[in-house]
């Protein structure tokens, strides 16, 4: 029999071996790898403020980090992760009044994220991972982000918008503004991928066992 060799891709990388145990909520090494997360995730939100080119257009890593902490924590921690990285960096680095319906979307992107990788029934890293993405970048960074920030003005400040004052302004104006940062998340995906091997290597990511319910 001949022997044949596999070609390494990040997905083989990581699943060649599911030597990965799920961290359990509440646990010590649950708290701080959610406090570790929590940190990088601060981290990629000053980059996204300096790199913020326009007022819907911030070249950011922070999704790659929420999508990590989504495949790493579960629905619970991704969102956990989200929530107070968002909350933190618009209190301690205002860019503007406060919209806590932002932070709502962003909470809701890890727990949506988290629920994905959690209960998909593939047994790959690397699609769990782009459907998350994907997912997520279309759901909240496009829609119910746009839907947010439309909302706030319109409703609560009333101020002037794209087209006219608060109660004249046009939704799908947002959207299309919103379509840079779509991108931006999109862009997002690739990277969080090639990152997953080193996530098997520290043993945290969950089981690729579909049943394996264990952890979140």
């Amino acid at each position: 029999m001949e022997n044949q060799q596999e070609i390494a891709t990040p997905d083989n990388i990581v699943s060649a071996k599911v030597r990965s145990q799920a961290l359990k909520i509440g646990t010590t090494k649950w708290l701080a790898h959610t406090a570790l997360f929590t940190s990088i995730a601060l981290l990629m939100k000053v980059i996204g403020q300096i790199g913020t080119l326009a007022e819907n257009f911030k070249i950011t890593p922070i999704y790659t980090i929420w999508l990590l902490a989504a495949a790493t924590l579960g629905p619970v921690g991704g969102a956990t992760v989200c929530f107070i990285s968002d909350l933190l960096i618009a209190l301690v680095f205002p860019a503007g009044v406060f919209n806590p319906f932002i932070t709502i979307v962003w909470t809701l992107y890890g727990l949506t994220a988290g629920l994905i990788f959690k209960y998909l029934p593939v047994k790959s890293y690397t699609v769990k991972l782009v459907v998350a993405g994907v997912t997520c970048a279309f759901l909240f960074t496009f829609v119910l982000d746009s839907l947010a920030i439309w909302g706030w003005c319109k409703y609560y400040l009333n101020l002037k918008s794209y087209f006219g004052n608060g109660k004249n302004a046009i939704f799908g104006v947002y959207m299309l503004a919103r379509l840079f940062q779509l991108i931006v998340a999109l862009a997002n995906i690739p990277i969080a991928v090639a990152l997953l091997p080193i996530l098997n290597r520290l043993k945290i990511l969950p089981s690729l066992t579909a049943k394996n319910k264990k952890g979140v």
